[in-house]
């Protein structure tokens, strides 16, 4: 086993698993970049997938069009994310009439971008609430650390009171006056 396991906390044991985390890591890695850049690099996907398809004839890789469908709907959200199925959808059409599976003038052409379309919007109503799951529970995360950041320091402050000789007469001046400051949070209303 590694050392980490046998010398940590639970909670430091969490932390050093989410950090592993390659969801969250690729989710901060896609949130310090502009709105444009990923919705650019899904459109670029798109448009590589497509042009991958057409050429590549029988041998199908359309389903990949979900790769960028998907990271765009993580990223920037559900309406972005149905903008992005919709021209996955038309991009895997074009793809099909220009690698000569079928052509313009079929109905099963428009049946299946259809189908597609409603595919591609499927998964991004899937994907979306996953994102925001992933930024609710961060928020949740950082609001316990900052509590338990003051419980900690609510603590010490307790114990110092507590134990007047143990404590130096700077600090314990600077308790008294966080004393009388936590006394006039409690008075106020």
């Amino acid at each position: 086993m590694p050392d980490h396991e046998t010398t940590t906390s639970p909670s430091d044991d969490a932390e050093w698993h989410l950090a592993r985390s390659h969801v969250l890591r690729f989710e901060g890695f896609l949130e310090r970049r502009s709105p444009a850049f990923v919705v650019l690099l899904g459109l670029l996907l798109v448009a590589l997938i497509a042009v991958i398809d057409a050429v590549s004839g029988r041998f199908t890789v359309s389903v990949l069009f979900l790769v960028p469908v998907a990271l765009v709907t993580f990223s920037r959200g559900r309406g972005i994310g149905i903008v992005t199925a919709v021209l996955a959808a038309i991009a895997w059409c074009a793809a099909d009439v220009a690698g000569g599976l079928t052509s313009a003038q079929d109905a099963v052409t428009y049946l299946n971008g259809v189908t597609r379309l409603l595919a591609f919007v499927a998964i991004t109503l899937l994907v979306a609430p996953m994102r925001d799951a992933v930024r609710w529970q961060r928020e949740l995360a950082e609001r316990e650390s900052e509590s338990n950041d003051q419980l900690r320091a609510l603590n010490e402050l307790r114990d110092a009171l507590q134990h007047p000789d143990d404590v130096s007469a700077e600090k314990l001046h600077t308790l008294s006056e966080l004393r009388d400051s936590l006394e006039r949070l409690d008075v106020a209303p």
